[in-house]
């Protein structure tokens, strides 16, 4: 995580000037943390060893964890505060590292980083001292004791502040997973939606940084940037939570209550065909026939795939099918409000359930902008406002075209149409199979509709595989 990456950054500076503070060939910085089960323990953060080029903490020891207690020279230092100065020789040496790293220890200061108010922060430990003419001294002193001692205050104040930082960050990125959760919640049909849009935007970003040639050859999205970039992805929907829930999981073009008043119709209408023609089996049969039909018609076309024109047709004669019902007004097998529902070309919603799921995206924009977003994120809001834009001015809210529509935004919206069509968690759709998919969004783009760059770079990275695998470019 980027608050991760700020702290690692701070502690390798942090230690980088004890060690030329100290003029020693390098050291660690294990931070104070609390586990679940709430003991405090020492977690391993920095580690500098410039003999080796060492300027991170190795993968082998990002695991490490110490205990406060005697057993370890890190865990005395810790558990009593104290300072600790410690020469060795080939028979007594702290043999696990030295072996792993095949390296030579031959002295070690550690000792506690406290805050003004003598709360432990972390420990420092530093190994090997030299000489001014940079030969091995034989170990550290009294005086390195003290310089630690004095700066050690300055860099508890500077670890503390990046905890807090990264403490903030952890807060924040809890609050945008939360509103997520809430989303799905509501829509539980698109449920992990927004977290594969997320995915998917990164990986094109990550993608579109290494494009070196064209139009994209001088984008590149910072880490801010990109952090930025990951929030606006994760909260693109955030206004469905204003939406009537019934629209937000409608699967077929009339709910289930409507469906069930028509069956129920047509019961009556059976009912009244064979008061009718009571005694003619044959007539009675031929327009129970026809009842069949048009209850199967009207049950294909509730369907939300695309409605044929025979279809529609059968629909449109069923608002002027009536039966007499012997003292009480005709029944009508199909009023003109089913109708209106039943003939949506496609998908399922109406235009007026349509233009409340539009609404979403200035929800997302009006819930966001009351975010008091840090530096670096001020241009979130805006990124996921114009999510449903596209570059010809036929998006939607605003309708607005190509110069209003930032390219992280951009980004987003191929990610998203990727999603919808290939989800294969919507009960209502099957998934489109990736060819067509893709053959959808170029015809988006050949209509001007989508960012042609962009869908190049989403096509030939294969930004569309979740794990995403970075396909590195050739050097010119």
């Amino acid at each position: 995580m980027m608050g991760t990456d700020s702290l690692s950054r701070d502690l390798h500076t942090i230690l980088n000037s004890f060690v030329d503070l100290i003029e020693c060939d390098g050291g660690s910085i294990y931070t104070v943390q609390k586990r679940e089960d709430g003991a405090v323990v020492l977690n391993f953060r920095a580690m500098v060893t410039r003999s080796l080029g060492i300027h991170a903490v190795p993968e082998k020891f990002k695991d490490l964890i110490f205990e406060l207690n005697e057993t370890t020279s890190v865990g005395r230092a810790g558990v009593n505060r104290s300072y600790y100065r410690e020469t060795f020789d080939e028979h007594h040496r702290p043999a696990t590292t030295d072996e792993i790293l095949n390296y030579t220890t031959q002295s070690i200061l550690s000792g506690p980083i406290l805050s003004q108010t003598g709360e432990l922060v972390g420990v420092v430990q530093l190994i090997n001292k030299k000489n001014q003419d940079g030969s091995e001294a034989l170990g550290f002193t009294e005086k390195d004791q003290r310089l630690i001692s004095s700066v050690s205050a300055q860099a508890a104040l500077a670890i503390e502040n990046s905890l807090l930082v990264q403490e903030q960050q952890n807060i924040l990125d809890g609050f945008v997973q939360a509103c997520v959760t809430a989303v799905e919640a509501r829509d539980p049909v698109t449920a992990g939606h927004s977290s594969r849009v997320c995915e998917l935007t990164l990986n094109l970003a990550e993608a579109t940084n290494r494009v070196n040639e064209g139009a994209l050859a001088k984008l590149i999205l910072n880490p801010a940037q990109m952090r930025e970039l990951r929030y606006a992805a994760l909260l693109h929907d955030i206004g469905k939570i204003s939406v009537k829930e019934s629209v937000l999981n409608k699967e077929k073009k009339l709910y289930s209550h409507e469906l069930e008043i028509i069956e129920m119709r047509f019961k009556m209408l059976r009912m009244a065909i064979r008061q009718e023609y009571q005694g003619n089996e044959i007539e009675i049969k031929r327009r129970l026939k026809e009842l069949d039909h048009a209850l199967a018609s009207i049950q294909s076309a509730n369907e939300p795939s695309v409605l044929p024109t025979e279809i529609s047709e059968k629909i449109k004669e069923l608002t002027r099918y009536q039966i007499q019902v012997p003292e009480e007004t005709p029944v009508c097998a199909l009023h003109d409000h089913e109708h209106d529902k039943l003939c949506v070309k496609r998908g399922s919603l109406t235009k007026d359930e349509r233009d409340e799921i539009e609404k979403h995206v200035s929800f997302t924009y009006e819930i966001l902008r009351m975010v008091p977003w840090s530096r670096g994120l001020e241009n979130l809001p805006m990124i996921a406002y114009r999510h449903h834009e596209k570059l010809d001015g036929t998006g939607y809210p605003a309708r607005v075209k190509a110069p209003e529509i930032p390219i992280q935004s951009r980004m987003i919206t191929v990610c998203d149409i990727f999603d919808a069509l290939t989800a294969k968690d919507r009960p209502y759709k099957a998934a489109v199979p990736l060819d067509r998919a893709l053959f959808i969004l170029e015809a988006e783009v050949k209509e001007g509709k989508l960012d042609a760059d962009l869908l190049k770079v989403f096509i030939e990275s294969r930004a569309y595989e979740l794990p995403f695998t970075v396909v590195r470019k050739k050097a010119a």
